[in-house]
């Protein structure tokens, strides 16, 4: 804000496109009473950094739910857990708790800038220091976060074969019978109802999809013949999402690749910038 003032700018020879090129801004600014009175981009950065608190928080709920003895699908590693106060036997995913209570957190220090900034009239006023705390708390949150959830996730043991057995469970290949039925150009309203009998009865027999009968398919629809047991696998039914940005493994593979790709690219980058900086500082 050189040569902003306090709100109306200033009758010196002062030069803020120089200075700001030398701080290694993109520009200066255009308008001095926006300039001390604007904290848009404390805003903006507040809001992007409680929406990565949310997103963690979100696999902080889904490792809380893999770890529990009733999915008992993921093994949280004793670092990254607390035993119980009073539960000899339990293990807690303290990290994945804690995700999900600082999201909170984020997304209050976000409101209270924004409800700061909602009731402040144009140039600068006091109440505008009260954008420091939330924004480094934010930071120091963030900061303190995300090493605690990449190491649990990095940490984390799978029970593969207890998830490979629960994933068929629940008529979840139910979707597969419309679509092969769809595939002989059945048209989907009655593939899904075709699905949806075969479903119902199942739940009768108190038995899964793939252990109806070849008789009892064809009975629901005659273009469910024998090859429909093709395509009642867990693995059949993943590796045939291989629309862009599906689950199949080959896009899933492809998906990686291109996020690590990105990776290194925003890395690089930002190690460019701060080295520039550094050297800025320095001279």
């Amino acid at each position: 804000s050189l040569g902003a003032g306090a709100l109306s700018g200033s009758s010196l020879p002062l030069d803020p496109e120089f200075t700001a090129k030398n701080l290694g801004f993109a520009s200066s600014f255009e308008n001095s009473i926006d300039a001390v009175s604007d904290r848009d981009y404390v805003a903006e950065a507040l809001f992007i950094i409680s929406l990565i608190g949310i997103h963690l928080s979100r696999i902080g709920e889904e490792w809380t739910l893999l770890g529990s003895t009733e999915f008992s699908w993921a093994k949280i590693a004793d670092q990254y857990s607390t035993g119980s106060s009073i539960m000899p036997q339990k293990k807690n995913p303290d990290m994945a708790e804690l995700a999900r209570g600082k999201s909170a957190r984020l997304i209050g220090n976000l409101m209270s800038v924004l409800a700061m900034l909602k009731g402040l009239p144009f140039a600068y006023n006091r109440d505008l220091q009260e954008d420091k705390e939330p924004f480094f708390d934010s930071l120091d949150t963030l900061f303190l976060v995300i090493p605690a959830v990449s190491g649990m996730i990095a940490t984390t043991e799978f029970d593969r074969e207890k998830m490979k057995l629960s994933a068929p469970t629940g008529f979840s290949l139910a979707t597969e019978i419309a679509d092969f039925l769809v595939r002989k150009n059945v048209p989907f309203a009655q593939a899904h109802e075709a699905a949806g009998a075969c479903v119902e009865m199942c739940e009768k027999l108190n038995i899964e999809l793939h252990q109806l009968s070849d008789e009892q398919f064809s009975l629901i629809h005659p273009l469910l013949d024998p090859s429909i047991r093709e395509v009642l696998t867990v693995q059949g039914a993943i590796a045939s999402r291989t629309t862009a940005g599906g689950t199949a493994p080959s896009e899933v593979k492809k998906q990686i690749a291109a996020a690590l790709k990105k990776s290194l690219h925003q890395r690089t980058e930002i190690a460019n910038k701060s080295k520039a900086f550094s050297e800025m500082m320095s001279s």
